[in-house]
Protein backbone atom coordinates (compact mmCIF):
# COMPACT_ATOMS: atom_id res chain seq x y z
CA UNK A 1 0.00 0.00 0.00
CA UNK A 2 2.81 2.45 0.90
CA UNK A 3 4.88 1.36 -2.39
CA UNK A 4 1.20 2.29 -4.60
CA UNK A 5 1.07 5.42 -2.17
CA UNK A 6 4.76 6.22 -3.08
CA UNK A 7 5.16 5.68 -6.92
CA UNK A 8 1.06 7.38 -7.05
CA UNK A 9 2.85 11.22 -5.30
CA UNK A 10 6.04 10.31 -7.79
CA UNK A 11 3.93 10.21 -10.92
CA UNK A 12 1.81 12.94 -9.71
CA UNK A 13 5.00 15.16 -8.85
CA UNK A 14 6.45 13.93 -12.15
CA UNK A 15 3.50 15.34 -14.33
CA UNK A 16 3.43 18.88 -12.09
CA UNK A 17 7.07 19.02 -13.34
CA UNK A 18 6.16 18.36 -16.76
CA UNK A 19 3.19 21.04 -16.80
CA UNK A 20 3.23 23.82 -19.12
CA UNK A 21 4.02 27.29 -17.18
CA UNK A 22 1.10 30.05 -17.72
CA UNK A 23 2.07 33.45 -18.80
CA UNK A 24 0.17 35.94 -19.02
CA UNK A 25 0.17 37.90 -21.89
CA UNK A 26 -1.54 41.70 -22.20
CA UNK A 27 -0.98 43.43 -25.27
CA UNK A 28 -1.78 47.23 -25.08
CA UNK A 29 -4.56 49.33 -26.81
CA UNK A 30 -3.80 51.05 -30.13
CA UNK A 31 -1.12 53.49 -30.38
CA UNK A 32 1.06 55.21 -32.54
CA UNK A 33 1.32 55.12 -36.65
CA UNK A 34 1.16 52.30 -38.97
CA UNK A 35 3.38 49.14 -37.83
CA UNK A 36 4.67 50.66 -34.92
CA UNK A 37 3.27 49.85 -31.47
CA UNK A 38 1.29 47.09 -32.71
CA UNK A 39 0.90 45.86 -29.55
CA UNK A 40 -2.09 43.27 -30.44
CA UNK A 41 -0.31 41.80 -33.27
CA UNK A 42 3.11 41.82 -31.39
CA UNK A 43 1.68 39.95 -28.33
CA UNK A 44 -0.07 37.25 -30.93
CA UNK A 45 2.35 36.96 -32.94
CA UNK A 46 5.37 36.00 -30.25
CA UNK A 47 1.93 33.63 -28.50
CA UNK A 48 1.80 31.78 -32.34
CA UNK A 49 5.34 31.56 -32.01
CA UNK A 50 5.73 30.20 -28.21
CA UNK A 51 2.75 27.64 -29.30
CA UNK A 52 5.19 26.57 -32.71
CA UNK A 53 8.03 26.58 -30.71
CA UNK A 54 7.72 26.18 -26.88
CA UNK A 55 4.12 24.63 -26.14
CA UNK A 56 5.42 21.81 -23.69
CA UNK A 57 7.25 24.38 -22.13
CA UNK A 58 4.71 27.63 -21.87
CA UNK A 59 1.15 28.43 -22.39
CA UNK A 60 -0.05 31.69 -23.06
CA UNK A 61 -2.86 33.47 -21.59
CA UNK A 62 -3.65 36.06 -24.13
CA UNK A 63 -5.26 39.55 -23.04
CA UNK A 64 -6.00 42.29 -26.01
CA UNK A 65 -6.66 46.23 -25.54
CA UNK A 66 -5.68 46.35 -22.18
CA UNK A 67 -5.65 45.73 -18.72
CA UNK A 68 -8.16 42.17 -18.07
CA UNK A 69 -11.36 42.98 -17.22
CA UNK A 70 -11.34 40.22 -14.94
CA UNK A 71 -8.61 39.66 -12.94
CA UNK A 72 -8.82 36.11 -12.22
CA UNK A 73 -6.65 35.24 -15.56
CA UNK A 74 -3.62 35.68 -12.99
CA UNK A 75 -4.59 32.64 -11.29
CA UNK A 76 -1.67 30.48 -11.43
CA UNK A 77 0.41 32.84 -13.35
CA UNK A 78 3.86 31.81 -13.61
CA UNK A 79 4.95 34.99 -15.57
CA UNK A 80 3.22 38.22 -16.97
CA UNK A 81 4.06 39.64 -19.96
CA UNK A 82 3.30 43.19 -21.15
CA UNK A 83 4.06 45.11 -24.46
CA UNK A 84 2.04 48.53 -24.52
CA UNK A 85 2.09 52.10 -24.13
CA UNK A 86 4.01 53.55 -21.05
CA UNK A 87 3.99 56.63 -18.92
CA UNK A 88 0.53 57.49 -17.46
CA UNK A 89 -0.99 55.41 -19.93
CA UNK A 90 0.77 52.40 -18.96
CA UNK A 91 -2.28 49.80 -18.16
CA UNK A 92 -0.11 48.79 -14.60
CA UNK A 93 -0.19 51.74 -13.59
CA UNK A 94 -4.19 52.21 -13.80
CA UNK A 95 -6.16 51.63 -10.73
CA UNK A 96 -4.68 49.15 -8.26
CA UNK A 97 -3.33 46.99 -10.99
CA UNK A 98 0.16 47.99 -9.40
CA UNK A 99 -1.01 46.41 -5.83
CA UNK A 100 -2.34 43.26 -7.78
CA UNK A 101 1.19 42.90 -9.21
CA UNK A 102 2.53 43.08 -6.66
CA UNK A 103 0.84 40.53 -4.83
CA UNK A 104 2.45 38.07 -7.79
CA UNK A 105 5.84 39.13 -7.47
CA UNK A 106 5.71 38.19 -4.11
CA UNK A 107 4.56 34.97 -5.04
CA UNK A 108 7.78 34.67 -7.71
CA UNK A 109 5.79 35.25 -10.65
CA UNK A 110 7.53 36.44 -13.51
CA UNK A 111 7.84 39.98 -15.28
CA UNK A 112 9.02 41.04 -19.04
CA UNK A 113 8.19 43.95 -20.51
CA UNK A 114 8.49 45.33 -24.02
CA UNK A 115 9.45 48.84 -25.23
CA UNK A 116 7.29 51.44 -24.10
CA UNK A 117 5.93 49.00 -21.36
CA UNK A 118 9.47 49.11 -19.52
CA UNK A 119 8.56 52.96 -18.92
CA UNK A 120 6.18 53.37 -15.57
CA UNK A 121 6.49 56.98 -14.66
CA UNK A 122 8.93 58.22 -11.64
CA UNK A 123 6.35 58.45 -8.67
CA UNK A 124 4.65 55.72 -9.24
CA UNK A 125 5.94 52.18 -10.16
CA UNK A 126 9.29 53.40 -10.87
CA UNK A 127 10.58 51.14 -7.57
CA UNK A 128 8.58 48.34 -8.46
CA UNK A 129 9.52 47.74 -11.80
CA UNK A 130 13.34 47.92 -10.81
CA UNK A 131 12.38 45.45 -7.83
CA UNK A 132 10.73 43.57 -10.26
CA UNK A 133 12.83 43.73 -13.43
CA UNK A 134 16.11 44.88 -12.30
CA UNK A 135 15.83 48.03 -14.38
CA UNK A 136 13.53 50.83 -16.14
CA UNK A 137 13.30 53.91 -18.27
CA UNK A 138 13.32 56.96 -15.71
CA UNK A 139 12.19 60.20 -17.59
CA UNK A 140 15.25 62.73 -17.47
CA UNK A 141 17.85 60.06 -16.98
CA UNK A 142 16.63 57.42 -20.01
CA UNK A 143 16.53 58.58 -23.81
CA UNK A 144 14.82 56.87 -26.88
CA UNK A 145 16.60 57.47 -30.41
CA UNK A 146 16.07 55.67 -33.19
CA UNK A 147 19.24 54.21 -34.26
CA UNK A 148 20.66 50.88 -35.65
CA UNK A 149 22.30 48.57 -32.85
CA UNK A 150 24.94 45.74 -34.06
CA UNK A 151 24.50 42.78 -30.90
CA UNK A 152 28.01 40.85 -31.64
CA UNK A 153 28.68 39.56 -28.04
CA UNK A 154 26.29 38.02 -25.82
CA UNK A 155 26.97 36.69 -21.93
CA UNK A 156 26.44 33.34 -21.41
CA UNK A 157 22.95 33.19 -20.31
CA UNK A 158 19.85 30.86 -20.99
CA UNK A 159 18.22 33.44 -23.20
CA UNK A 160 21.06 33.86 -25.45
CA UNK A 161 20.91 30.46 -26.27
CA UNK A 162 20.65 30.24 -30.10
CA UNK A 163 20.97 34.06 -30.43
CA UNK A 164 23.22 34.70 -33.24
CA UNK A 165 24.70 38.21 -33.80
CA UNK A 166 22.24 40.68 -35.31
CA UNK A 167 21.25 44.29 -36.22
CA UNK A 168 18.15 46.32 -36.23
CA UNK A 169 17.10 49.87 -36.63
CA UNK A 170 14.28 50.37 -33.32
CA UNK A 171 13.08 52.71 -31.02
CA UNK A 172 15.99 51.07 -28.97
CA UNK A 173 16.03 53.23 -25.01
CA UNK A 174 19.13 53.01 -23.27
CA UNK A 175 20.29 54.41 -19.89
CA UNK A 176 18.18 52.64 -17.99
CA UNK A 177 17.56 53.13 -13.89
CA UNK A 178 18.85 50.09 -12.91
CA UNK A 179 19.49 48.63 -9.59
CA UNK A 180 22.56 49.85 -7.40
CA UNK A 181 25.65 48.09 -8.91
CA UNK A 182 23.50 46.29 -10.87
CA UNK A 183 22.83 43.64 -8.60
CA UNK A 184 21.00 40.70 -9.84
CA UNK A 185 20.90 42.06 -13.42
CA UNK A 186 22.40 40.77 -16.46
CA UNK A 187 22.85 43.06 -19.72
CA UNK A 188 21.43 40.58 -22.17
CA UNK A 189 21.62 43.05 -25.43
CA UNK A 190 24.15 45.84 -25.17
CA UNK A 191 25.81 47.98 -27.74
CA UNK A 192 27.57 51.29 -28.39
CA UNK A 193 25.39 53.66 -28.89
CA UNK A 194 26.45 56.40 -31.99
CA UNK A 195 26.87 60.49 -31.26
CA UNK A 196 23.98 61.42 -33.11
CA UNK A 197 21.69 59.87 -30.47
CA UNK A 198 22.44 62.72 -28.41
CA UNK A 199 21.54 65.00 -31.49
CA UNK A 200 18.19 66.25 -29.69
CA UNK A 201 18.26 68.66 -26.98
CA UNK A 202 17.65 68.13 -23.30
CA UNK A 203 14.53 66.85 -22.32
CA UNK A 204 12.38 64.15 -20.39
CA UNK A 205 13.10 61.59 -23.31
CA UNK A 206 15.61 63.22 -25.55
CA UNK A 207 19.06 63.80 -23.28
CA UNK A 208 20.45 65.09 -20.47
CA UNK A 209 23.93 65.70 -18.83
CA UNK A 210 24.80 62.62 -17.47
CA UNK A 211 23.46 59.83 -20.91
CA UNK A 212 25.69 62.53 -22.86
CA UNK A 213 28.37 62.04 -20.91
CA UNK A 214 28.12 58.19 -21.07
CA UNK A 215 27.70 58.30 -24.88
CA UNK A 216 30.88 60.61 -25.61
CA UNK A 217 32.87 58.27 -23.58
CA UNK A 218 31.60 55.49 -25.66
CA UNK A 219 30.07 53.09 -22.76
CA UNK A 220 27.78 50.12 -23.66
CA UNK A 221 24.42 50.96 -23.62
CA UNK A 222 22.12 48.14 -22.20
CA UNK A 223 18.68 47.95 -24.19
CA UNK A 224 17.63 44.04 -22.75
CA UNK A 225 18.37 42.63 -20.00
CA UNK A 226 17.88 39.71 -17.36
CA UNK A 227 17.25 40.10 -13.65
CA UNK A 228 17.01 37.37 -10.73
CA UNK A 229 15.06 38.25 -7.40
CA UNK A 230 15.96 37.47 -4.31
CA UNK A 231 12.90 35.14 -3.52
CA UNK A 232 13.42 33.49 -6.90
CA UNK A 233 11.61 35.40 -9.26
CA UNK A 234 12.48 36.43 -12.67
CA UNK A 235 12.84 39.60 -14.65
CA UNK A 236 13.39 41.08 -18.21
CA UNK A 237 12.80 44.34 -19.77
CA UNK A 238 13.40 44.80 -23.76
CA UNK A 239 13.72 47.69 -25.04
CA UNK A 240 13.01 47.02 -29.03
CA UNK A 241 9.63 46.11 -30.68
CA UNK A 242 8.63 49.95 -31.31
CA UNK A 243 9.04 48.61 -35.40
CA UNK A 244 6.63 45.53 -35.34
CA UNK A 245 8.70 44.47 -38.66
CA UNK A 246 11.49 43.81 -36.65
CA UNK A 247 9.61 40.76 -35.47
CA UNK A 248 10.35 39.53 -38.58
CA UNK A 249 14.14 39.12 -37.58
CA UNK A 250 14.74 35.51 -36.48
CA UNK A 251 17.11 36.43 -33.41
CA UNK A 252 15.44 39.52 -32.50
CA UNK A 253 12.55 37.65 -32.23
CA UNK A 254 14.15 34.17 -30.40
CA UNK A 255 15.70 36.69 -27.67
CA UNK A 256 12.39 37.86 -26.66
CA UNK A 257 11.03 33.93 -26.81
CA UNK A 258 13.94 32.84 -24.65
CA UNK A 259 13.35 35.38 -22.24
CA UNK A 260 9.58 34.33 -21.54
CA UNK A 261 9.99 31.01 -21.08
CA UNK A 262 13.11 31.84 -18.94
CA UNK A 263 10.64 34.41 -16.83
CA UNK A 264 7.93 31.77 -16.58
CA UNK A 265 11.05 29.28 -14.54
CA UNK A 266 10.98 26.77 -17.24
CA UNK A 267 13.99 25.73 -19.46
CA UNK A 268 15.04 27.19 -22.30
CA UNK A 269 16.00 24.76 -25.43
CA UNK A 270 19.64 24.71 -25.81
CA UNK A 271 19.06 25.90 -29.60
CA UNK A 272 16.63 28.49 -27.96
CA UNK A 273 12.89 28.28 -28.87
CA UNK A 274 12.44 27.80 -32.49
CA UNK A 275 10.06 29.36 -34.21
CA UNK A 276 9.46 30.33 -38.46
CA UNK A 277 7.66 33.11 -39.72
CA UNK A 278 6.39 34.03 -43.46
CA UNK A 279 5.01 37.64 -44.07
CA UNK A 280 1.70 37.32 -43.84
CA UNK A 281 2.44 36.54 -40.60
CA UNK A 282 3.78 39.59 -39.61
CA UNK A 283 0.41 41.45 -40.92
CA UNK A 284 -1.88 40.08 -39.28
CA UNK A 285 -3.84 41.17 -36.37
CA UNK A 286 -2.80 44.73 -37.42
CA UNK A 287 -4.74 47.53 -35.21
CA UNK A 288 -6.59 49.76 -37.95
CA UNK A 289 -4.76 52.98 -38.01
CA UNK A 290 -5.84 56.04 -39.68
CA UNK A 291 -3.59 59.00 -40.36
CA UNK A 292 -0.33 58.92 -42.54
CA UNK A 293 2.56 59.22 -39.44
CA UNK A 294 5.74 58.71 -40.71
CA UNK A 295 6.43 54.64 -41.05
CA UNK A 296 9.56 52.96 -39.16
CA UNK A 297 12.16 52.03 -40.41
CA UNK A 298 13.10 48.03 -41.49
CA UNK A 299 15.70 46.56 -39.75
CA UNK A 300 18.47 46.54 -42.28
CA UNK A 301 19.24 42.70 -40.98
CA UNK A 302 22.59 41.02 -42.13
CA UNK A 303 24.53 41.61 -45.79
CA UNK A 304 22.19 39.88 -48.96
CA UNK A 305 23.38 36.34 -48.78
CA UNK A 306 20.42 34.84 -50.59
CA UNK A 307 20.66 30.50 -50.36
CA UNK A 308 22.65 30.56 -54.16
CA UNK A 309 25.35 28.15 -54.75
CA UNK A 310 26.40 26.51 -57.77
CA UNK A 311 27.28 27.69 -61.02
CA UNK A 312 28.58 31.83 -60.95
CA UNK A 313 26.11 34.37 -62.11
CA UNK A 314 26.45 35.66 -65.70
CA UNK A 315 24.99 38.76 -64.28
CA UNK A 316 24.20 40.84 -60.83
CA UNK A 317 22.77 43.79 -59.57
CA UNK A 318 23.68 45.48 -56.12
CA UNK A 319 21.30 45.65 -53.45
CA UNK A 320 17.84 47.72 -54.33
CA UNK A 321 16.04 49.69 -52.73
CA UNK A 322 13.44 52.39 -52.49
CA UNK A 323 16.08 54.59 -51.96
CA UNK A 324 18.27 53.40 -55.22
CA UNK A 325 15.42 53.23 -57.24
CA UNK A 326 15.89 50.75 -60.42
CA UNK A 327 18.78 49.92 -62.29
CA UNK A 328 19.97 48.36 -65.70
CA UNK A 329 21.10 44.53 -65.90
CA UNK A 330 23.08 42.55 -68.26
CA UNK A 331 24.57 39.08 -69.00
CA UNK A 332 26.10 37.61 -71.70
CA UNK A 333 24.06 34.18 -73.04
CA UNK A 334 26.14 33.39 -76.45
CA UNK A 335 25.59 29.95 -76.58
CA UNK A 336 23.71 29.31 -73.79
CA UNK A 337 20.92 26.46 -73.43
CA UNK A 338 18.80 28.06 -69.91
CA UNK A 339 18.41 31.16 -69.01
CA UNK A 340 17.29 31.59 -65.17
CA UNK A 341 16.04 34.77 -63.38
CA UNK A 342 17.09 35.26 -59.84
CA UNK A 343 15.62 37.37 -56.83
CA UNK A 344 17.21 37.12 -53.46
CA UNK A 345 16.10 39.75 -50.94
CA UNK A 346 18.44 42.17 -49.10
CA UNK A 347 18.63 40.44 -45.75
CA UNK A 348 15.98 41.07 -43.99
CA UNK A 349 13.50 38.89 -45.64
CA UNK A 350 9.94 39.96 -44.79
CA UNK A 351 10.16 43.88 -45.96
CA UNK A 352 7.12 43.93 -48.97
CA UNK A 353 9.96 42.52 -51.47
CA UNK A 354 7.93 43.04 -54.77
CA UNK A 355 10.30 42.79 -57.72
CA UNK A 356 10.11 43.38 -60.92
CA UNK A 357 11.90 42.28 -64.32
CA UNK A 358 11.08 45.18 -66.56
CA UNK A 359 11.31 44.89 -70.31
CA UNK A 360 13.50 42.12 -70.21
CA UNK A 361 15.03 41.50 -73.70
CA UNK A 362 16.91 38.62 -75.36
CA UNK A 363 19.46 40.39 -78.01
CA UNK A 364 20.71 38.72 -81.13
CA UNK A 365 24.58 39.31 -82.71
CA UNK A 366 23.00 41.72 -85.29
CA UNK A 367 21.36 43.83 -82.68
CA UNK A 368 17.98 42.47 -82.97
CA UNK A 369 15.24 42.45 -79.93
CA UNK A 370 13.29 39.42 -78.79
CA UNK A 371 10.94 40.02 -75.76
CA UNK A 372 11.24 37.34 -72.54
CA UNK A 373 7.62 37.56 -72.26
CA UNK A 374 7.16 36.30 -75.91
CA UNK A 375 8.80 32.86 -74.31
CA UNK A 376 6.93 30.36 -71.62
CA UNK A 377 8.67 29.58 -68.86
CA UNK A 378 9.51 25.93 -67.68
CA UNK A 379 9.03 26.88 -63.87
CA UNK A 380 8.88 29.77 -61.86
CA UNK A 381 8.20 30.86 -58.09
CA UNK A 382 7.58 32.92 -55.79
CA UNK A 383 8.22 33.90 -52.30
CA UNK A 384 4.92 36.07 -52.30
CA UNK A 385 1.69 36.07 -54.86
CA UNK A 386 2.77 34.66 -58.28
CA UNK A 387 5.18 35.26 -60.88
CA UNK A 388 3.20 36.93 -63.51
CA UNK A 389 3.59 38.29 -66.77
CA UNK A 390 3.01 41.79 -67.43
CA UNK A 391 1.70 42.26 -63.92
CA UNK A 392 3.10 42.34 -60.59
CA UNK A 393 2.96 39.45 -58.05
CA UNK A 394 -0.08 41.09 -56.44
CA UNK A 395 -1.63 40.46 -60.02
CA UNK A 396 -1.28 44.79 -60.82
CA UNK A 397 -0.09 46.86 -63.46
CA UNK A 398 3.54 46.73 -62.88
CA UNK A 399 5.19 49.73 -61.91
CA UNK A 400 8.34 50.96 -60.99
CA UNK A 401 9.25 54.03 -58.96
CA UNK A 402 5.79 55.30 -59.71
CA UNK A 403 6.41 54.92 -63.73
CA UNK A 404 4.64 52.14 -65.72
CA UNK A 405 6.57 49.41 -67.31
CA UNK A 406 6.31 48.23 -70.58
CA UNK A 407 6.17 44.43 -70.54
CA UNK A 408 8.04 42.19 -68.16
CA UNK A 409 7.55 39.59 -65.01
CA UNK A 410 6.44 40.34 -61.69
CA UNK A 411 7.54 38.38 -58.51
CA UNK A 412 8.24 38.73 -54.84
CA UNK A 413 11.94 37.87 -53.47
CA UNK A 414 12.85 34.66 -52.94
CA UNK A 415 11.88 33.63 -56.51
CA UNK A 416 13.17 31.90 -59.53
CA UNK A 417 11.98 31.96 -63.08
CA UNK A 418 13.87 29.42 -65.65
CA UNK A 419 13.59 29.17 -69.07
CA UNK A 420 14.93 26.25 -71.83
CA UNK A 421 15.95 28.70 -74.65
CA UNK A 422 15.13 27.76 -78.37
CA UNK A 423 17.76 25.01 -79.96
CA UNK A 424 19.80 27.26 -82.43
CA UNK A 425 19.30 30.48 -81.33
CA UNK A 426 21.20 33.38 -81.84
CA UNK A 427 21.17 35.60 -78.84
CA UNK A 428 24.21 36.98 -77.08
CA UNK A 429 23.18 39.30 -74.83
CA UNK A 430 20.19 39.54 -72.16
CA UNK A 431 19.15 43.02 -71.23
CA UNK A 432 16.70 44.19 -68.26
CA UNK A 433 15.54 46.72 -65.97
CA UNK A 434 15.29 45.83 -62.33
CA UNK A 435 13.83 47.22 -59.48
CA UNK A 436 11.49 47.05 -56.54
CA UNK A 437 7.57 47.29 -57.72
CA UNK A 438 5.26 49.72 -56.43
CA UNK A 439 3.13 46.92 -55.01
CA UNK A 440 5.79 46.66 -52.17
CA UNK A 441 6.98 50.24 -51.84
CA UNK A 442 3.74 51.89 -51.04
CA UNK A 443 3.23 49.70 -48.44
CA UNK A 444 4.41 50.87 -44.84
CA UNK A 445 7.20 48.22 -44.48
CA UNK A 446 8.16 49.53 -48.34
CA UNK A 447 10.72 51.51 -47.24
CA UNK A 448 12.79 48.91 -45.88
CA UNK A 449 12.11 46.39 -48.76
CA UNK A 450 15.49 45.58 -50.48
CA UNK A 451 16.03 43.04 -52.96
CA UNK A 452 18.78 41.95 -55.48
CA UNK A 453 18.81 40.21 -59.01
CA UNK A 454 20.92 37.40 -60.42
CA UNK A 455 20.87 35.74 -63.91
CA UNK A 456 22.07 32.45 -64.28
CA UNK A 457 22.52 30.65 -67.66
CA UNK A 458 22.85 27.27 -65.34
CA UNK A 459 20.64 26.59 -63.31
CA UNK A 460 21.70 27.72 -59.62
CA UNK A 461 20.84 25.70 -56.31
CA UNK A 462 18.30 27.53 -54.48
CA UNK A 463 15.24 27.00 -52.38
CA UNK A 464 12.34 28.22 -53.95
CA UNK A 465 10.15 27.39 -51.21
CA UNK A 466 7.26 29.57 -51.06
CA UNK A 467 8.10 31.39 -47.62
CA UNK A 468 4.72 34.05 -47.94
CA UNK A 469 2.14 32.19 -49.07
CA UNK A 470 3.79 32.38 -52.78
CA UNK A 471 2.96 29.38 -55.50
CA UNK A 472 5.28 27.67 -57.68
CA UNK A 473 3.80 28.70 -61.07
CA UNK A 474 3.93 25.34 -64.12
CA UNK A 475 6.18 22.58 -64.56
CA UNK A 476 7.47 22.29 -60.32
CA UNK A 477 8.00 18.60 -60.04
CA UNK A 478 7.46 16.39 -56.84
CA UNK A 479 11.04 15.85 -57.19
CA UNK A 480 11.66 19.39 -56.59
CA UNK A 481 9.09 20.14 -54.20
CA UNK A 482 10.82 17.16 -51.76
CA UNK A 483 14.70 19.21 -52.70
CA UNK A 484 12.37 21.89 -50.51
CA UNK A 485 12.11 20.57 -47.15
CA UNK A 486 13.74 20.98 -44.44
CA UNK A 487 15.04 17.13 -42.97
CA UNK A 488 17.13 16.13 -40.02
CA UNK A 489 20.20 14.74 -40.90
CA UNK A 490 18.57 11.73 -39.21
CA UNK A 491 16.17 11.04 -41.16
CA UNK A 492 14.94 10.65 -44.77
CA UNK A 493 12.35 11.79 -46.88
CA UNK A 494 10.62 9.70 -50.11
CA UNK A 495 8.13 10.23 -52.48
CA UNK A 496 4.55 8.45 -50.88
CA UNK A 497 1.99 10.08 -53.60
CA UNK A 498 2.07 12.86 -56.25
CA UNK A 499 -0.21 14.11 -59.31
CA UNK A 500 -1.88 12.83 -61.06
CA UNK A 501 -2.60 9.99 -58.53
CA UNK A 502 -4.61 12.46 -56.48
CA UNK A 503 -5.80 16.42 -57.53
CA UNK A 504 -6.92 18.98 -55.47
CA UNK A 505 -6.74 17.76 -51.88
CA UNK A 506 -9.21 19.63 -49.77
CA UNK A 507 -8.44 16.82 -46.68
CA UNK A 508 -6.09 14.60 -46.00
CA UNK A 509 -5.85 12.13 -43.04
CA UNK A 510 -4.27 8.82 -41.94
CA UNK A 511 -6.24 6.08 -40.25
CA UNK A 512 -4.71 3.27 -37.03
CA UNK A 513 -3.38 1.41 -39.97
CA UNK A 514 -1.15 3.93 -41.43
CA UNK A 515 -3.45 4.20 -44.58
CA UNK A 516 -3.76 8.16 -46.04
CA UNK A 517 -7.12 9.04 -46.67
CA UNK A 518 -7.64 12.03 -48.97
CA UNK A 519 -11.05 13.97 -50.44
CA UNK A 520 -10.86 15.00 -53.67
CA UNK A 521 -12.88 18.43 -54.70
CA UNK A 522 -11.83 18.82 -58.33
CA UNK A 523 -15.74 20.24 -59.59
CA UNK A 524 -15.74 23.48 -57.73
CA UNK A 525 -16.44 26.85 -58.69
CA UNK A 526 -15.39 27.83 -62.32
CA UNK A 527 -14.38 23.62 -62.26
CA UNK A 528 -17.78 22.56 -61.73
CA UNK A 529 -18.33 19.45 -64.55
CA UNK A 530 -14.83 19.13 -65.24
CA UNK A 531 -15.21 15.59 -63.98
CA UNK A 532 -18.43 14.49 -64.73
CA UNK A 533 -18.10 10.97 -62.53
CA UNK A 534 -17.79 13.77 -59.79
CA UNK A 535 -15.42 14.08 -56.86
CA UNK A 536 -13.97 10.95 -54.88
CA UNK A 537 -12.14 10.07 -51.58
CA UNK A 538 -8.95 8.03 -52.12
CA UNK A 539 -6.96 5.64 -49.73
CA UNK A 540 -3.25 5.07 -50.52
CA UNK A 541 -1.82 2.47 -48.99
CA UNK A 542 2.12 1.87 -49.07
CA UNK A 543 2.95 -1.61 -50.13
Amino acid sequence: MKKTAFLLSLTLSLAAIAAPKKVVMIAGKPSHGPLSHEHNAGILLLAKCLKQGASDLVTSTIVLNGWPKDNSVFEGADAVVIYSDGGGRHPALQGKNLELLGKLMDKGVGFLTIHYAVEPVTKKGNKEFIAWQGGCFEANWSVNPHWTANFTKFPKHPITRGVKPFKANDEWYFHMRFKPDMKGVTPILSDVAPVDTMKRGDGAHSGNPTVRKSVAAGAPQHVAWAFERANGGRGFGFTGGHNHLNWANDDFRKTVLNAIVWVAKAEVPNGGVPSKLVEKDLYENLDKKGGRRPKPKSNPGPKPTGALTGPKAAGVSKVLTKKTGPAKLEANIAGAKELHLVVTDGGDGFSCDWADWAEPTLIDAAGMPTRLTSLKWKTASSGFGNVNVDKNAGGKPLRIAGKSVAFGLGTHANSLVSYTLPAGHKFVKFVSTVGLDNGGTDQGCGVGASVQFHVFTQKPKFAVAASGGGQAAGGRTPEEALKNLDVHPALQVELFAAEPMLLSPSNIDIDHRGRVWVCEVVNYRHNNGKRPEGDRILILEDT
